[in-house]
């Protein structure tokens, strides 16, 4: 049975906020990319806690500067704070120190397109938990149920 939007938003909201309340925490991380999904979190973050425990991270990564101010619209229109990471530099350090040490072992000449793929969201994942224990809040995933049936859903840094 579907449920009414109204209801379903209320739903959503309370168990936030209670969560946030039963955990002792302070507030919320949101890694904030400007797309529908991170958007649709902070919204009801937002309507849960309130703006000033909602925290939005940019992190880009190799990223275009588009979508910086997409997520910067993202945190303005919802009033949260929106801090910006980049971890490019992260990025190219560990690919170069990872290749180098497979390359003086005669392992392999460069990292899989597969491995480079992963190594954004897990740096992403890091950074938003780190942020969060730092402030004594708690990192609020922003996948869906369609990524999560497909198994492409990374709490740990989507």
């Amino acid at each position: 049975m579907i449920k009414n939007i109204e209801q379903e938003v209320k739903e959503i909201t309370n168990w936030i906020r209670e969560y946030v309340e039963k955990t002792g925490s302070n507030g919320v991380v949101v890694g904030n990319s400007g797309g529908k999904d991170s958007a649709t979190v902070i919204a009801l973050a937002t309507k849960a806690i309130g703006k000033e425990k909602v925290l939005a991270v940019s992190m880009p990564c190799y990223s275009i500067n588009k979508d910086f101010e997409d997520a910067n619209l993202v945190a303005n229109t919802f009033g949260v704070k929106n801090l910006k990471i980049d971890l490019t530099n992260a990025c190219t350090e560990i690919e170069n120190s990872v290749i180098n040490e497979l390359k003086t072992n005669d392992t392999a000449k460069e990292i899989s397109e597969e491995a480079k793929i992963n190594t954004k969201p897990r740096l992403r994942m890091l950074t938003l938990y780190m942020v969060a224990r730092t402030l004594n809040y708690l990192v609020i995933g922003t996948g869906n149920k369609c990524e999560i049936f497909v198994r492409l859903y990374n709490k740990m840094g989507g």
